[in-house]
């Protein structure tokens, strides 16, 4: 039996994988969207389900608003004596860990460093059971993207012990090496490591006998002639059969950071990756308990949370909604749709896609507004308004790192309506998406645009677009009905 890559078509960027037993775990980045770091779960490396998230929340009260191009970056994952450690970095706000005895239960958070400019940290315990942990540098935080530092960590894992020891300087060799994972097989240490930026990047092994290096490195994994650009960045596994895997990220522009699996052999001293180093599009699955597991999409709103597959643009208010047999979204207050933290999202699931939005609203303002929505640094929504249905695109445009985003929103058209109930669409295809309301097509196509190192994002949200509103507004939101067209 074959699998095709990738094997996610979601925005899984930065992905790292472990194995425990026969059950396969994998974390990703997911900067300014709440609840962060999806936690998933596979027994055969291709098929996956997420199970968790790892942090609802940070401790810091920056993320009660959308932070776009911060949050959680480049998490790992690791199981050592029967807890699950997940690190990552916030670019401005240091190191944390999350920590918990079982994949699907509460992981405690630990701040352990306040410090900026560190990115993509990985733990690693040797075998006499010292703690390290290997990272790289934000460039427009420290000045740096191009050097990995590795530091003693109290075997606990959570106290830095030195001021670290830099392992690899890529300065005359490599642009902007980062992602750092390290291992050790067979009495050798590892670091898998991408280089030359997520475009059209690769990635490199590097070994040595010691800990410290000096380390020798090879590209295992580059383009080449196939159509796979920027091949990097991600973790290696073994099968319970020996056979060893690499899962790494192509990045589809405005589809985001997807998954693709790779073959592993050692030859001459190195893992020889894909074929011969190359991205392969298919191959033979990987031995195991094979599973049909798959991330869900749509949602009728009948539970008593919301589905795994939904992410607030900021940290969870409460105030934002209620679930009563559907969900309900209240009209709280925001300047634009960019900076509204109640944007509910999913990543895309599929490159071609409908989505069917039945809604009911109730406003006593002409500002409120609730509809669909495709979010990126330009973005279009739909809405349903007082006495009208309204097409809207917005623009982001980055001040510095410091302050908010300028956004500017203009209405695109207008359609006189008089009902307060409606049936949106989203036609998502060829890097573009549709918007429909009750049959009829609004709009032209749009190019959807990426997100702060995210993709573009599909949700839904109801707001007052005037920031001194009260929020006592809302809309029901019937179903979210997604028709995956890949299939």
């Amino acid at each position: 039996m074959r699998y095709q890559n990738p094997i996610l078509r979601g925005d899984y960027s930065d992905p790292d994988v472990i194995r425990v037993g026969g059950d396969y775990y994998m974390v990703s980045s997911s900067f300014t969207y709440f609840p962060g770091i999806p936690l998933l779960h596979s027994t055969d490396l291709v098929h996956w389900e997420i199970i968790n998230h790892v942090a609802p929340r940070l401790p810091f009260a920056s993320y009660d608003e959308p932070h776009h191009k911060c949050g959680l970056w480049a998490p790992s994952i690791r199981y050592r004596e029967g807890n699950f450690y997940i690190y990552a970095c916030t670019p401005d706000e240091g190191l944390l860990a999350f920590i918990a005895q079982g994949p699907r239960g509460s992981f405690v958070a630990h701040h352990i460093k306040d410090v900026s400019g560190w990115i993509d940290p990985c733990p690693f315990w040797d075998d006499d059971g010292q703690a390290y942990l290997i990272h790289a540098f934000s460039a427009s935080r420290a000045g740096i993207k191009n050097r990995l530092y590795l530091h003693k960590m109290s075997a606990d894992g959570l106290t830095i012990l030195d001021d670290g020891t830099e392992v690899f300087v890529g300065d005359a060799v490599n642009v902007t090496t980062e992602g750092p994972k390290m291992y050790k097989i067979d009495g050798t240490y590892w670091i898998l490591c991408p280089s030359g930026g997520v475009p059209r990047g690769w990635q490199l092994a590097m070994k040595s006998g010691s800990i410290y290096g000096p380390y020798q490195w090879k590209r295992v994994l580059e383009q080449k002639g196939t159509p796979v650009n920027g091949p990097h960045q991600g973790g290696l596994v073994d099968t319970p059969n020996g056979k060893w895997w690499f899962i790494h990220f192509q990045d589809r522009d405005a589809y985001g950071r997807v998954p693709h699996l790779q073959p592993v052999a050692w030859r001459g001293g190195y893992p020889v990756m894909g074929d011969n180093g190359a991205p392969v599009p298919a191959h033979e699955m990987p031995a195991g308990t094979s599973c049909d597991y798959s991330v869900p999409t749509s949602d009728s709103f009948r539970g008593k949370t919301l589905g795994l597959q939904w992410q607030w643009q900021a940290h969870e208010n409460p105030r934002w909604y209620e679930l009563n047999g559907g969900l309900r979204l209240f009209a709280y207050p925001t300047t634009s749709l960019f900076h509204a933290g109640q944007y509910l999202s999913q990543l895309m699931q599929s490159f071609r896609a409908r989505w069917e939005v039945p809604l009911t609203a109730r406003f006593d303002s002409a500002t409120q507004r609730a509809g669909v929505g495709m979010m990126g640094y330009t973005y279009r929504y739909l809405s349903l308004e007082q006495g009208l249905v309204a097409l809207y695109e917005g623009t982001a445009a980055e001040v510095n790192r410091r302050e908010k985003e300028t956004v500017r929103e203009r209405r695109l058209l207008s359609i006189p309506y008089a009902k307060n109930t409606a049936a949106f669409t989203m036609e998502i295809a060829d890097g573009s998406v549709v918007f429909g309301c009750n049959g009829r097509i609004i709009g032209d196509p749009f190019p959807m645009a990426k997100g702060g190192w995210t993709s573009a994002r599909p949700g839904v949200f109801c707001a007052d677009f005037d920031p001194t509103g009260p929020g006592a507004a809302w809309a029901d939101f019937h179903e979210v009905r997604i028709t995956d067209l890949d299939s």
